[in-house]
C-alpha cells in the first residue's frame, strides 16, 4: 500500500478486514476460502495474492509452512482502525 489511506472497498483492504473479522469469531485463522467467501470475490488466487502482499508489507504475519496462521499485526489493526474511521 502506498502513503494514501485505502478505501474500505479496495480489496486488499477487504481482505485483510475479513481475516481480522473472520479470526475475532472463530479465533482460528480463516482458510482463503473462506476469506475469499467473506469478500466475495471468485477467485482464491486473487485472495493469496493480496495476502501475500499484506504479510510482505507488515500488516499480516503468518508462520511460513504452517496452514491457519494469519493474524493481523499492530501494523494491520491499526490501518483497519484508520480506514474506518476516515470512512464513517
Amino acid at each position: 500500500m502506498t502513503n494514501q489511506i485505502p478505501r474500505a472497498d479496495d480489496t486488499k483492504f477487504k481482505v485483510l478486514f475479513a481475516i481480522q473479522a473472520l479470526r475475532g469469531t472463530s479465533r482460528m485463522s480463516p482458510t482463503v476460502e473462506e476469506v475469499r467467501r467473506k469478500v466475495g470475490v471468485s477467485s482464491r488466487s486473487t485472495i493469496q495474492f493480496h495476502i501475500n502482499d499484506l504479510v510482505r508489507e507488515g500488516y499480516l504475519s503468518q508462520v511460513p509452512g504452517k496452514k491457519r496462521t494469519l493474524r493481523t499485526t499492530t501494523k494491520g489493526d491499526m490501518l483497519v482502525g484508520i480506514i474506518i474511521e476516515n470512512d464513517v
